[in-house]
């Protein structure tokens, strides 16, 4: 029998190993859809209590609910307790949700305090590479967690900002995990571990242009990551959408988000997407030029929930579409809802909105969605009951069943690797077809089986 050419068997590995990995992602992604009911999770903020406190949270639109936030105490590497006027709180949080739905499960989240951004996320990186620091950080989550009755945890790091913080984080979460498994020996349940992470896979907004995530270690370790699908023009001289669902000339969207963290690896079970209960605000430079990129001379005003200039909260917003005289618009190319009022100009996710990229994340067959936060909602819950509704109606339905979704349109800009996509509308028209990754598996199969044929016969 002859011998098959080396550029034969590099293809005959690599197909290999793409068969392999794209077998255990479906392995794994058929275990965890077992689980009754897949994330419909909501951020709930802490220090909005006043605005939205926990008696007025409609508990039963969410399967998941979190306690957002603590921070680390960068003199001793624990978790920082919040002030002693706060600690009732924390204490009742998860009893107070769990006696209006018995089935909703809670999380702590730790993350960088956005007051001293850069403080905070220099004690995360000190913590995170040194083993001593990171056990003590471990030990104090665990234990803060099973005092207040929660049932997981979530690292909501904003960010890591450099490739040694990443192989930091990836070791961080693997020895959280390892003690996560070994206290739940000793418990009647085990704790869940999830972390909130970029929009990206990769990071854009930081010096380094090689700063991405520790892939392997997040889909082996996190119950599931929660990707940041917003914020991605907080910083703008011209109105934009700040979450849009697509974005022709750019990453900086949600489709591309998403086929960004699919594209490196993580198993669409492990992903959950995040739809922001906010609007992004300017004010014009002229009211006469009010569409999208408009020049702007400012972001908007100073907000009473956010407490943040350009900053709106949904409540807010419901609040300012009652006058009559404002018309609320829809850009279908990027699927957002804008509005403007004199000088004014709002771009936010509306109903119709959220029922897309509700849609949409049922297309990727994700594992779910998280509501980003929950506080900003309306007295009626309004946004998180269409998030529910959709979610629900749809989930096992057979129309999202093998198909392939809507994907981001490519851009111009170098990017990262990720799959070939559709426009919006022809996202629909191709809705019944089977998704890239089932016809690649095919077509390695099929060139597996020529190459074992090749290699018998010569």
């Amino acid at each position: 029998m002859g011998q098959l050419p080396v550029s034969l068997l590099l293809i005959f590995h690599l197909l290999i190993l793409s068969t392999v990995q794209h077998t255990t992602a479906q392995q794994e992604c058929a275990s965890l859809k077992k689980v009754p009911h897949p994330v419909r999770a909501g951020y709930w903020f802490s220090h909005l209590a006043r605005y939205s406190p926990v008696s007025n949270i409609n508990t039963s639109l969410y399967s998941h609910l979190y306690y957002y936030s603590l921070s680390l105490d960068d003199t001793n590497f624990h978790v920082a307790l919040p002030p002693d006027d706060q600690l009732p709180l924390l204490a009742t949080f998860s009893t107070a949700v769990k006696a209006k739905n018995s089935s909703l499960k809670t999380l702590l989240s730790i993350a960088t305090d956005d007051c001293q951004t850069n403080i905070s996320n220099a004690a995360f990186s000190a913590m995170a590479a040194n083993q001593t620091l990171r056990a003590a950080f471990i030990n104090s989550t665990i234990e803060l967690a099973r005092t207040n009755a929660f049932d997981g945890l979530d690292l909501a790091w904003q960010f890591p900002s450099s490739s040694s913080d990443m192989a930091s984080l990836g070791i961080l979460l693997a020895e959280w995990r390892a003690h996560i498994n070994e206290e739940a020996q000793n418990s009647s349940s085990r704790l869940l571990l999830t972390a909130t992470v970029y929009f990206s896979n990769h990071l854009f907004d930081v010096p380094a242009d090689n700063v991405d995530y520790p892939i392997e270690a997040i889909s082996d370790n996190l119950d599931w990551a929660n990707a940041l699908c917003f914020g991605y023009h907080k910083n703008s001289d011209v109105t934009a959408f700040d979450a849009p669902l697509y974005d022709k000339s750019s990453h900086f969207s949600t489709s591309y988000s998403i086929t960004s963290w699919l594209a490196a690896g993580i198993p669409e079970c492990k992903l959950v997407m995040g739809v922001p209960l906010y609007g992004r605000s300017w004010f014009l430079r002229n009211k006469m030029k009010n569409e999208p990129g408009a020049p702007v001379v400012a972001t908007g005003p100073r907000q009473k929930m956010s407490n943040q200039t350009g900053m709106i909260a949904y409540s807010e917003i419901k609040e300012i579409l009652k006058d009559p005289n404002i018309v609320l618009l829809n850009d279908n190319q990027t699927v957002s809802a804008y509005f403007h009022s004199g000088g004014l100009w709002v771009s936010f996710d509306s109903l119709e909105v959220v029922e897309v990229k509700i849609e949409f994340a049922l297309q990727k067959r994700l594992l779910g969605y998280f509501l980003w936060p929950i506080s900003f909602d309306d007295s009626d819950y309004t946004l998180s009951k269409q998030a529910s509704d959709v979610w629900l109606r749809n989930h096992d339905s057979p129309y999202y069943e093998d198909v392939n979704g809507f994907e981001q349109t490519p851009s111009p800009a170098p990017l990262p690797p990720q799959d070939h996509s559709l426009t919006p509308s022809a996202a629909l028209s191709r809705s019944k077809q089977r998704s890239p990754t089932t016809h690649l598996s095919h077509l390695n199969l099929y060139i597996l089986l020529f190459l074992l044929f090749y290699l018998t016969t010569i």
